[in-house]
């Protein structure tokens, strides 16, 4: 918009009858100069929500400096139209400050607090010293209370001693105040601080003893130990939050018993705090009540997220405690509370855990068997090897795949056997993989002196995961086809002359699906356009494609030429592909991909036109 006709036919659309067209206009005028400022600010009244609302993102959308100045007038109004002026100058943002500086002295108290207010949503202000003058002298505990705040937000550190002494002013004052000081975190406020801890206002001691937790300073350890003997029930979990959050836990009995209940009732916050608080004090006695509300949570529900990491990386921290592994044993725990301390029993590796472990594994809950399976594999010592070997054959899929993974990854030369006779029983092919790869890592050799004889799904899965190239070149030649096709995928990994070749005579084999998978293991090869030449011209349109993206990810220079053919070719997706690949190797240009802006096919005028776009 920008005609003065057309700006002016939007501005009398704001008058219309009609509260969707008065709407649409304003959302218009977002895009506007500063001609659509004044009628925007107009609709701020109008009677419509919708329109009330769009007008007020449009002058945000707007900003500036003039902006800012006629929207001022508005904290003089109505709260309605106060706080939209409020909200509209906050998202100004900077340039909106410097207007604020002569409200500072104005004689109504309100305008004062809210251009005090302000600053501190904005975060930004060229003349703070105004504030802590506002702070100092102004009658108004609203505007001092603000102006205290504003200080902490803009971290004024040369305001500190102006904090200070409002620490003696109003409760109100006090407050912003103690919130500042600890926002600046200067030592020297610690002192002036710890005072109020002799303050008959219980209002003011709570906020004095939060301030120095969040201030973290030691100096002030003693003084709040001192003031829990004789604190009431609301200052005493106040009194340990702090004490935890400077890193000073006492080895008090009433301390953990506090840090316990703040953990099972507290808020988000306290529940961390409270957690490292009894790690802290290795208070073992609360591993079970951790438990078991860590338990009650959702592990699916992003809030519990958070808590749940937190109670592990706290019960870690506890060791390998015997109220962590009597959990396992306890029919009155939780599933999802059992599973927990199983999962932290594993990464701590307790071998003293294994019997218990193998009892669960006895049990009916497939969800915590497969998490005692899980920690079982990560235990030391025979007693839990030969657990595992004894899983290759359970009941539950889950728990199979856990043992045989780590069994593979182990070596265990001991179960090669048992392992190679549960090839013929696994009714389950990601397990039946899984058996395959851990025959791989103990002894790959002799998996493959019984080649002949293994099953085709079998061979098929040593195609995918074995990178011995006798084996993948025998497979490459088998009678299966799903054998041949996983190992030409093998071979594709192998940086060889031998695999290079067999690739390049899979690409002249009558099977359509040979020449698919060699197009593709070539390219993961980072072949020549030599190698994959013949397969442009392929009979299937699909060999054809997977070679021109072959080329396409290919570094050899001779790429451009082969691929611009192949924008005269009879399939659609052949010619799409081909075009994207000519603009990726940066060789396309106005001329090539002109001879195509007429093509039969929308779909490659459209990705003509994007690419001519860009290249211009």
């Amino acid at each position: 918009m920008k005609p003065t006709d057309e700006l002016s036919k939007v501005i009398r659309d704001l008058g219309a009858p009609d509260p969707s067209a008065r709407r649409i206009a304003a959302e218009t005028l977002a895009t506007a100069d500063e001609r659509a400022i004044y009628p925007l600010i107009r609709s701020l009244r109008d009677e419509n929500p919708g329109v009330q609302d769009a007008a007020m993102r449009a002058l945000i959308a707007i900003g500036g400096e003039v902006t800012a100045y006629m929207t001022l007038p508005l904290l003089r109004e109505s709260p309605f139209l106060r706080n939209t002026a409020r909200i509209i100058l906050s998202q100004i943002g900077k340039t909106a400050v410097p207007l604020l500086r002569s409200l500072l002295a104005d004689r109504d108290d309100d305008i004062r607090t809210f251009a005090v207010d302000l600053i501190s949503d904005i975060g930004s202000c060229e003349y703070p010293e105004e504030i802590t003058r506002l702070l100092e002298t102004d009658p108004n505990q609203n505007v001092r209370a603000s102006a205290a705040k504003a200080m902490g937000t803009l971290r004024y550190r040369d305001g500190l001693q102006a904090l200070i002494g409002a620490l003696g002013d109003s409760e109100w004052v006090c407050f912003s105040a103690l919130e500042s000081i600890a926002d600046i975190n200067d030592d020297a406020c610690v002192e002036p601080v710890l005072s109020l801890l002799q303050t008959p206002s219980e209002a003011v001691r709570y906020a004095a003893i939060e301030t120095l937790g969040k201030m973290g300073s030691k100096r002030a350890i003693d003084s709040l130990i001192s003031l829990l003997a004789k604190s009431n029930d609301i200052e005493k979990p106040a009194i340990v939050k702090s004490l935890v959050q400077i890193g000073m836990t006492p080895a008090m009995a009433e301390i953990a018993d506090l840090l316990v209940d703040l953990y099972v009732k507290g808020a988000w916050d306290d529940r961390l705090l409270a957690l490292k608080g009894l790690a802290d004090l290795r208070y073992e006695q609360a591993i079970p009540v951790i438990l078991d509300s860590a338990g009650s949570l959702d592990p699916s529900a992003p809030e519990s997220e958070d808590l749940l990491s937190a109670v592990k990386q706290a019960l870690i921290r506890f060791g390998c405690a015997p109220p962590l592994i009597a959990v396992l044993d306890d029919p009155a725990v939780r599933f999802r509370a059992k599973t927990l301390a199983i999962e932290v029993i594993a990464d701590l590796r307790c071998p003293e855990a294994v019997p218990p472990l193998l009892r669960i594994m006895g049990g009916d809950l497939r969800e915590v068997r497969r998490s005692a399976a899980l920690a079982i594999a990560e235990m030391p010592g025979e007693e839990a090897l030969q657990a595992l070997r004894n899983c290759i054959d359970d009941r539950d899929g889950h728990v199979r795949s856990v043992a045989l993974s780590a069994l593979g990854r182990i070596g265990d030369q001991a179960s090669f056997d048992r392992l190679f006779r549960h090839l013929d029983l696994e009714n389950y092919r990601d397990v039946l993989e899984e058996t395959v790869k851990a025959l791989l890592m103990i002894d790959a050799d002799r998996l493959f002196s019984f080649l002949d004889a293994l099953s085709p799904m079998v061979k098929e899965t040593i195609g995918r995961y074995t990178g011995n190239l006798d084996v993948l070149l025998t497979l490459s030649r088998d009678r299966e086809l799903g054998i041949r096709l996983a190992a030409l995928t093998g071979l594709g990994r192998l940086r060889d002359e031998r695999a290079h070749k067999r690739l390049s005579e899979a690409l002249a084999e009558g099977d359509v699906e040979m020449r698919k998978t060699a197009v593709l293991a070539l390219g993961a090869q980072h072949c020549s356009v030599d190698d994959v030449k013949r397969a442009l011209d392929d009979r299937d349109m699909w060999v054809r494609l997977y070679a021109v993206k072959t080329l396409g990810d290919s570094q050899d220079p001779a790429a451009f030429t082969a691929v611009l053919p192949m924008l005269s070719d009879k399939e659609v997706p052949v010619v799409l592909s081909a075009i994207d690949v000519l603009v990726r190797l940066g060789s396309a240009d106005p001329a090539t991909l002109g001879v195509l802006r007429d093509h039969r096919d929308e779909a490659v005028r459209q990705r003509v036109a994007r690419a001519m776009e860009r290249l211009c």
